[in-house]
């Protein structure tokens, strides 16, 4: 068990980090996606986004403070859902925004299951945690 909770604290921990840092090398890619969402205070998402998942992954990488850097991943994918969900059937020019990258992609089942997954994911690096700190 506590192989298993190590292995996928570290998958997620890797996954953030490695959207953080697409992001953070491509800024101009991420602007541009997140301006196909219309979201509010999208200036501010623009540097908040990257950062939050930059210190999540780190801290679920150095086994630091892993209920709190889950949670936060488990409501990031929950609302990066909840996106998905308004954009379903859509094509967003200008990619996901989920590493940066300006690929098309349409939101269809596969991208809503993908998200599906993370968000199992870190429901799971959650639930192992406080299972095993119990």
């Amino acid at each position: 068990m506590q192989l298993l909770f190590i292995s996928l604290r570290l998958i997620l921990g890797l996954i953030l980090l490695a959207a953080a840092i697409g992001k953070l090398l491509n800024m101009r890619a991420f602007q541009l996606s997140l301006g196909q969402y219309n979201l509010p205070h999208e200036k501010v998402l623009r540097y908040l986004a990257p950062i939050v998942e930059l210190v999540a992954g780190l801290s679920l990488l150095a086994g630091e403070a892993v209920v709190i850097s889950s949670l936060v991943s488990l409501l990031l994918f929950i609302s990066i859902l909840g996106l998905y969900m308004t954009m379903y059937g859509k094509k967003l020019k200008h990619g996901c925004g989920c590493f940066g990258s300006k690929k098309t992609v349409a939101i269809n089942k596969f991208e809503i299951g993908k998200i599906a997954l993370l968000i199992l994911l870190s429901a799971a690096v959650f639930a192992l945690h406080l299972i095993h700190c119990l």
